[in-house]
């Protein structure tokens, strides 16, 4: 997953899941950019989900992804590659 914010632009994969109490905690895989652990609550859980299945787009982007997957594995393509990113101007001001 690509993860954008005014700190940084990071390209993290999910190496593996698991359940602490009531939390779900992903961590980044060995190829990701930082070492990350993501703990997530099992109410924010929910509320992706809602979230995700309530709005049009991602409704019809889960009932596509297996065209969506099936397209991104057969075009040969960096999976989250952006023209934009690499275009961005180095801000001296923020090295991060």
């Amino acid at each position: 997953m690509k993860v954008r914010s005014p700190l940084a632009d990071m390209e993290i994969g999910i190496g593996s899941v698991s359940r602490k109490g009531n939390d779900l905690v992903l961590r980044s895989g060995s190829g990701s950019s930082i070492d990350t652990e993501i703990t997530v609550s099992a109410g924010e859980v929910l509320r992706t989900i809602g979230l995700v299945l309530s709005r049009p787009a991602g409704l019809l982007f889960v009932l596509g992804l297996p065209f969506f997957w099936l397209r991104e594995k057969f075009s040969g393509t960096t999976p989250g590659a952006s023209p934009a990113i690499a275009q961005r101007p180095a801000d001296v001001n923020k090295p991060w």
